[in-house]
């Protein structure tokens, strides 16, 4: 996550014209309450419409076959002080539509209690984003300068423990969570089981921070028999994940990056299965209310499937891009419109479950939302 830099011209911009959702807008903090209150309750309510190639280009992009597909998205989350320097956070989503990759969907996303006893030692326990990667801290569509999000390694909410904080140029978090960093398009359903994950920045000067980030431990789930898993135990196959970041601001330009490396143990498979996968994406501020934004992304993220007793592992290999325009119409209303393309390698490995690549248009209209300042600006009519 790219750390505040109150003298980037671009950030202060932003902080002018966008409200910026607060419920762990940044991995480590959480939220700050209001002055006046312990309680605080926010969210965003987001419109979507896509018009994409079909699925037999690509499998990707589509989105409804090629139609043009609507999509509503409310987002809630609240914190409430319980104690001194103890919060307890809720984040739940909706979301419906022709345009969404799974239909309609209600859940829970977070549910977790805080214990700052001071900036360099945070504790959270219960559901809250992977350990793994940062983009988590852009996720919402107000802090996402595009539409789409990367791929390889989309945000979870696995339960855990984790400790987290910062100091001078320093930051890390630590923990362990049960679920891994995996893609559910690409990999079996997991099943829970504990694994360990650590990471960890620096930010030599304002506005640049450099950081990585690490995690193994069992991606498969307990329903494969013995003879797919070659009479092994399903947890004796480990994923491991090896992941850098960057992020850095200069005027009205701010640039994030990740990489990833993946090692997959696979059953009947007598060496790991490797993938990488990296992003880069840029937003730069013309105007307060204006500004524009790309996305490029490599992923050649493996592919592991059991077909009976064999087992698939082969590679995705794909690139896509976006680019994009925002504009603030007020301090909380974002509309953003996009352009997308993937492109895919397609080899004898992959060509039965890959089309060659697509594209699709999108126009998002972001809504955020403060129940607390609306509770206060009826108290002083």
């Amino acid at each position: 996550m790219l750390l505040p830099s109150y003298r980037s011209r671009a950030v202060a911009h932003a902080r002018r014209w966008l409200a910026i959702p607060l419920l762990i807008a940044s991995p480590w903090y959480g939220p700050p309450l209001h002055a006046q209150s312990r309680v605080q309750i926010q969210g965003i309510v987001d419109g979507e419409l896509w018009s994409t190639t079909d699925s037999m280009s690509t499998r990707y992009l589509a989105r409804d076959n090629g139609r043009l597909a609507p999509v509503g998205r409310a987002q809630v989350w609240g914190a409430v002080e319980a104690l001194r320097n103890v919060v307890v956070y809720a984040h739940g989503e909706m979301e419906g539509g022709r345009g969404t990759d799974e239909g309609q969907y209600v859940g829970l996303e977070q549910l977790a209690i805080r214990y700052t006893p001071s900036a360099r030692l945070v504790i959270d326990a219960g559901k809250f984003p992977h350990i793994l990667g940062v983009f988590a801290a852009r996720r919402f569509s107000t802090r996402n300068p595009l539409i789409g999000v990367p791929d390889a390694y989309p945000v979870q909410y696995p339960r855990g423990v984790k400790l987290s904080g910062a100091a001078k140029v320093f930051d890390y978090r630590i923990g362990a969570v049960d679920l891994p960093a995996v893609h559910p398009d690409y990999t079996p359903p997991p099943t829970r089981s504990w694994r360990p994950a650590v990471g960890a920045g620096i930010t030599p000067y304002t506005g640049l921070r450099i950081g990585g980030s690490y995690t193994v431990g069992p991606y498969l789930n307990d329903e494969f028999t013995s003879a797919q898993l070659a009479g092994q135990d399903w947890k004796s196959y480990k994923q491991r994940v090896t992941a850098a970041d960057m992020s850095y601001s200069i005027g009205y330009l701010v640039l994030n990056a990740e990489a990833a490396q993946g090692r997959f143990e696979v059953p009947n498979n007598s060496k790991t299965v490797d993938g990488y996968a990296y992003y880069v994406d840029g937003q730069y501020t013309l105007t307060p209310r204006f500004f524009v934004a790309t996305r490029l992304e490599r992923n050649d993220y493996p592919f592991i499937a059991a077909f009976g007793n064999f087992w698939v592992a082969t590679k995705t290999d794909f690139h896509n891009e976006e680019y994009g325009v925002g504009f603030r119409l007020t301090p909380s209303t974002l509309v953003k419109t996009s352009y997308r393309t993937d492109r895919w390698h397609v080899n004898p490995g992959n060509a039965a479950f890959v089309g060659p690549g697509g594209h699709a248009f999108a126009l998002q209209v972001s809504q955020a939302y403060d129940v607390m300042e609306w509770i206060e600006r009826a108290r002083t009519r």
